[in-house]
């Protein structure tokens, strides 16, 4: 089993001299210097305070993500993870709406691991007494969900995109429908970001595609740097007043999130992807991804949006053969989930290592052709 030695952007280095290039963790990437200075440079000074007193670095992180997020999105609650991050809408949901059962997704896509998102994600209640109850359309018609939202529902909650859902699939005239039906029957519109958010889809967020501003809008781990573990949900003001306005800050707290250290993750990602322009490598990394697509003569389903690239294969049996050609050739991917494969290299990848991800990539697809052909 390789033990990791060192990692910048997507190159893994391990003690015994391999080079693996990560196209799993759909992050950030490791040693930015700037970012990695103001981690280091917060965690000289002071790393875990208290939430009584006044936090500097939260503040500077608070303003930071209102300025970053589009519209009325301006109250932002930190934590310790994106699936945490979600958790909290739905808590958000529930203290708007307590009498309301359900929350709404699409069936088969990630909403992490804690119990309403597990739920959702299956389709299938975890824990029987769980605050809310899932209600799902089937991944191969998400846009049945417009017709799913009425006065039973808490939340609606939907990423921009997602493997195997390509940015365009839901229309703009669609996304202002839902926009529209979430206020008319008073459902919270959640968007999910934690995979898609900062710059992943070629765009500051994705949710600036969309034509509309959410009630809550999440973000993922990304925003720690592949450092430090963060999430963050932001939402608009009403809503945040009407559950938590007025009321003492520790109804919904945490011990270690919105940390100063943590803090200072956001406010420097943040900034790197503005000064940097991490916006523009992802949309390079899609038209390379694409003009792969335009090449290819198999079978399989290619797309990508931005640095957000996926597989779809003939099986489950078929993804795992590609994965494990992928691995053979030092690239990292997630388990595939059925027959997708999904490739999302960190935001800090250097253009010559997406470049091998792309050219090994072509190179595995060509194998798993000539497997099928075969059989």
């Amino acid at each position: 089993m390789p033990v990791v030695a060192r990692q910048q952007g997507a190159r893994i280095e391990t003690r015994d001299g391999r080079v693996l290039l990560d196209a799993a963790s759909g992050g950030f990437g490791g040693a930015h210097p700037r970012v990695r200075a103001a981690i280091a440079d917060q965690a000289r000074r002071v790393a875990l305070s208290s939430r009584i007193l006044v936090s500097r670095p939260l503040a500077g992180a608070v303003a930071a993500l209102a300025e970053f997020c589009p519209g009325p999105l301006s109250v932002s609650y930190l934590c310790n993870s994106g699936h945490e991050a979600l958790d909290s809408a739905f808590k958000l949901a529930k203290g708007t709406h307590p009498d309301r059962p359900y929350a709404l997704g699409i069936q088969g896509e990630d909403f992490g691991t804690l119990s309403h998102g597990s739920a959702l994600g299956a389709g299938s209640t975890v824990l029987p007494s769980a605050p809310l109850r899932p209600r799902t359309v089937p991944a191969g018609a998400p846009e049945e969900l417009l017709g799913q939202v009425d006065e039973s529902v808490a939340a609606v909650v939907v990423a921009p995109a997602a493997p195997g859902r390509p940015l365009g699939r839901l229309t703009l005239d669609w996304w202002v429908a839902l926009r529209e039906r979430c206020h008319r029957t008073g459902a919270l519109l959640v968007v999910d970001e934690r995979r898609t958010g900062p710059a992943r889809l070629g765009r500051p967020l994705g949710t600036g595609a969309l034509g509309i501003f959410p009630d809550v809008l999440v973000l993922g781990d990304t925003l720690g740097a592949d450092a430090v573990p963060v999430g963050v949900s932001v939402m608009t003001r009403a809503v945040y007043e009407r559950v938590y306005g007025r009321r003492n800050p520790s109804l919904h707290g945490s011990t270690f999130g919105a940390s100063p250290l943590s803090a200072a993750a956001v406010s420097a990602v943040l900034d790197a992807v503005v000064s940097d322009d991490l916006v523009t490598p992802q949309r390079e990394f899609e038209q390379a991804a694409l003009r792969l697509r335009e090449e290819r003569t198999g079978s399989v389903e290619l797309h990508a949006d931005g640095s957000l690239l996926w597989i779809r294969a003939r099986d489950t049996g078929a993804a795992r053969r590609l994965a494990a050609a992928l691995a053979a050739r030092d690239v990292l991917v997630r388990e595939p989930a059925g027959g997708l494969v999904t490739l999302a290299p960190p935001l800090t990848a250097e253009r010559e290592d997406t470049d091998q991800i792309l050219k090994r990539l072509a190179e595995a697809l060509k194998e798993l052709d000539t497997e099928e052909t075969g059989r």
